[in-house]
């Protein structure tokens, strides 16, 4: 008997724990289901809540410069919320089988915004959404990218580590989230994107160098303007390009 992909999910562990220190995967034997990658789930010692975003919680290590961003942005008049962090698998299988009576049904359509279960970057406590708060534009809606929010972290995110998953254009094949963030800060990190990083750059990415030096001073990343490889990806570096990438995506949501 032929078991659907979506039927396979519900086999996996809820509580498929990758500690910090796991190896990463090798690209060549990682398999990927409607374009996402597989990803384990933080274990509960790795996780705490955000000071400074209530019902937030991530991996301990991302907390220090996930509050050090908000600050900076507070700091120019950018106020920054969160749609969502950690999620867990089980929350995940939730969320993807939302309002599906059959969750095979769609699923690939579902696919394009919301990884199935196992396969989101949010159960490593790695990845945010953000939000612009008073701002005109939706939660989780590709408007995000032209409110100064969005284009505050298109500039200043990846000094604190954080880099954008799904940029426009990408070749995973997963729709644009310009709200989508992971952070790749520390060795751990790097570790459990390294199959995302080397088939699928983000852009803007975040220096692989460490973010501060010795003494302490912050670290400004190279040029964002151009996408490595040649310019592969898409990337907008003002708010009337960012509008016009977002007339031109016309990904329709599945809900």
């Amino acid at each position: 008997m032929r078991l659907s992909a979506l039927a396979l999910l519900s086999l996996l562990p809820l509580t498929a724990y990758a500690r910090e220190d796991a190896p990463p995967p090798a690209t060549a034997s990682v398999t990927r289901l409607f374009n996402h990658l597989p990803y384990g789930e933080a274990a509960p010692a790795d996780l705490q809540p955000v000071p400074a975003l209530p019902g937030c919680v991530m991996a301990r290590a991302a907390v220090p410069d996930l509050e050090r961003l908000l600050a900076a942005a507070r700091a120019e008049g950018i106020a920054l919320g969160a749609l969502s962090c950690f999620r867990s698998i089980a929350h995940q299988r939730r969320v993807f089988c939302a309002g599906a009576g059959d969750c095979d049904v769609g699923a690939a359509l579902r696919a394009r915004f919301v990884a199935p279960p196992g396969y989101s970057e949010h159960a490593t406590g790695y990845a945010i959404d953000f939000v612009q708060r008073g701002e005109h534009c939706r939660a989780v809606e590709q408007c995000f990218a032209s409110t100064p929010g969005g284009q505050w972290l298109m500039r200043r995110a990846p000094e604190f580590g954080f880099e954008l998953s799904f940029p426009a254009g990408n070749k995973q094949g997963v729709g644009w989230e310009p709200w989508h963030w992971r952070w790749v800060g520390a060795p751990g990190a790097r570790a459990r994107f390294a199959a995302a990083q080397a088939s699928f750059p983000a852009l803007p990415a975040a220096p692989r160098a460490q973010m501060k030096t010795a003494a302490g001073h912050e670290v400004r990343p190279p040029s964002l303007e151009t996408a490595p490889g040649g310019g592969d990806y898409a990337v907008s570096t003002s708010r009337e390009e960012a509008a016009i990438l977002l007339a031109s995506s016309a990904i329709l949501r599945p809900w």
